[in-house]
């Protein structure tokens, strides 16, 4: 029904971020695009088949006034900030996380234009708070991890909560195979590269 999709590491600036990435597991990002009233731009690394490492940073040319974009600017860290899940049924999940009285929002619809003038349309659905992932069904887009730099791959992620419990319950009606343990909310990635293992902690 679902898979992981991809990781959001976010950074304060996107040429920074690539370089720390590239520095770290000797594979350079690719620039992604802009998120029109987000006020983010993105930059991608392929983690396998359809899956990807996307760093998201504040996006220059926009207003970053109250969007995800101001937030990542006032934060000079860098580090995992959320996941995605994807799936065709976004209504299933929403269903799914109904049954363990988990509450979504609406299903939003997105868009953005890679630098090569591919147009690339998905919808997404998000939970009641950030302790969950978020769900991205990218309908007839060609996925973003087919054209992302290739070398490295996901060798390990972990999801510490306070409910680590009702966690599983989730990921295990989704079928969906991560760990998690019991903590503040966070993230860690494993990723193999060609330096060998890489850990990416979480964005505080």
């Amino acid at each position: 029904m679902a898979k992981l999709d991809h990781l959001m590491y976010a950074v304060p600036d996107l040429e920074l971020g690539m370089q720390k990435i590239f520095e770290l597991t000797g594979v350079a990002p690719v620039m992604g695009g802009s998120h029109p009233g987000m006020g983010t731009r993105n930059a991608l690394l392929c983690l396998g088949e359809d899956q990807y490492l996307e760093i998201i940073a504040p996006d220059p040319q926009q207003d970053l006034a109250r969007t995800t974009g101001d937030i990542l600017a006032r934060n000079p860290n860098s580090g995992i900030r959320a996941w995605a899940i994807a799936t065709k049924d976004l209504s299933g999940v929403r269903h799914a996380a109904e049954t363990l009285q988990i509450a979504s929002r609406d299903i939003i619809d997105m868009a953005r234009t890679t630098p090569e003038g591919v147009e690339l349309a998905w919808q997404l659905l998000f939970l009641d708070d950030a302790r969950w992932p978020f769900f991205i069904d990218w309908k007839k887009s060609p996925h973003p991890s087919v054209n992302a730099p290739q070398g490295c791959t996901l060798a390990g992620f972990l999801i510490t909560t306070p409910d680590p419990v009702g966690y599983r319950a989730l990921m295990a009606q989704l079928d969906v195979g991560v760990q998690v343990s019991s903590g503040n909310v966070g993230f860690e990635a494993t990723l193999e590269t060609p330096k060998g293992l890489v850990r990416l902690p979480s964005w505080i």
